[in-house]
C-alpha cells in the first residue's frame, strides 16, 4: 500500500470493521483490507469485441481461425507471414499472442520466456448482491511475481459478482502446459478459501467451472517493444493476469512506437533483451 501511495494511487488501509462496513458479506474473522476507489470491472469478452469493432471501423481486416506456419525474414528484417491460407507481405509483426507468444518466436528461432500458467474459475448461481466490489487476496497478487508462493501457500483468492448476479470465484496459478481442464483439487481449494472469506458461499450452488491460460514471464512483467536484431518484429505479450486491465495502455504505446518510433512511457524495462543481457 505504501508503494502504491508513493506513486500517487488512492489506496487506504481498512480495519475489520471498516472493511465489513464496505462489504457486509465479509467474514468477521478477516484482519483487514486495503481499498482503492480506482478499481473497476470490465467484461473481457465485450471488451475484446469492442476493440475488434473499433479496428474494423478504422479499416482493419480481421482474419480468424488461420494458422501461422512461418515468418519470412530478409537481411534481419520482417518480410512476410506464412499462413495456412497463403502468404501475407508485411514489414511489421506484432506478437500479441499471449500464452502462445513463445510458439510464434520459435518460427524465427527467437527464445521468448513466456509460458502458460493456468487459472481455474468457478461460477455460482445468480444471487442478489453479495459483493459490491472485486476482492483479491494479498497472496493471490504476490503469487504472480513469486511462483513458489502458489506452491507453498496454495490457491489465492479472487472474487467478483457480475451484473447478472453470478459470482466468479478463483483462482489457481499452475504450470501445467497448455492444459485448460479444471481439476477436483483446484475446485476444492477455491471453494475452501473463498467460503472462509464469504461464509454465505457455503449455501450457494456452483453451476460451472472453467480454466484459462495466463502468459507468465519470469519477472512478472510484460514483454513490450522492438526486438533487437529483427527489424519490424514487436512484442506485446506476457501480461500474466493483467492483460485486460493493461490492454488499452499497451495498445496505445505499441501504436506510438510504430507511428513515431517513440513512446510516451519508456519501454526500456519491458524489453525482451532484459532476460538475456545485463545493463552496464
Amino acid at each position: 500500500m505504501e508503494k502504491q501511495q508513493k506513486i500517487g494511487l488512492d489506496v487506504s488501509l481498512l480495519d475489520t470493521d471498516q472493511a465489513r462496513k464496505m462489504e457486509p458479506s465479509l467474514s468477521e474473522k478477516i484482519l483487514g483490507s486495503t481499498f482503492s476507489p480506482l478499481d473497476g470491472q470490465v467484461n473481457p469478452i465485450l471488451l475484446t469485441f469492442a476493440f475488434i469493432s473499433a479496428a474494423k471501423k478504422l479499416g482493419t481486416e480481421v482474419l480468424t481461425h488461420i494458422e501461422i506456419t512461418g515468418i519470412e525474414l530478409k537481411s534481419g528484417k520482417v518480410r512476410s507471414i506464412i499462413t495456412a491460407k497463403g502468404e501475407i507481405e508485411t514489414d511489421i509483426i506484432i506478437n500479441a499472442t499471449g500464452a502462445y507468444a513463445a510458439r510464434i518466436g520459435k518460427l524465427i528461432d527467437l527464445d521468448i520466456p513466456i509460458k502458460p500458467r493456468r487459472g481455474q474459475i468457478l461460477v455460482t448461481e445468480a444471487a442478489p448482491q453479495i459483493l459490491r466490489r472485486g476482492l483479491l487476496s494479498a497472496g493471490y497478487i504476490a503469487a504472480k511475481f513469486d511462483p513458489s508462493l502458489a506452491e507453498t501457500q496454495g490457491v489465492g483468492i479472487s472474487m467478483d459478482q457480475t451484473s447478472s448476479g453470478n459470482l466468479l470465484l478463483g483462482s489457481t496459478r499452475e504450470f501445467v502446459g497448455f492444459d485448460k481442464r479444471t481439476t477436483y483439487e483446484g475446485i476444492n481449494n477455491i471453494l475452501k478459501n473463498t467460503s472462509r472469506i464469504i461464509p454465505q458461499l457455503k449455501n450457494m450452488h456452483i453451476i460451472r467451472s472453467f480454466a484459462g491460460l495466463r502468459p507468465y514471464t519470469p519477472d512478472g512483467l510484460p514483454i513490450l517493444g522492438k526486438v533487437q536484431g529483427i527489424e519490424g518484429f514487436i512484442m506485446a505479450a506476457g501480461h500474466e493476469g493483467d492483460g485486460m486491465a493493461l490492454s488499452p495502455i499497451t495498445g496505445e504505446l505499441i501504436a506510438e512506437l510504430i507511428d513515431t518510433g517513440e513512446t510516451s512511457i519508456s519501454l526500456d524495462h519491458f524489453r525482451l533483451e532484459r532476460f538475456f543481457t545485463t545493463s552496464q
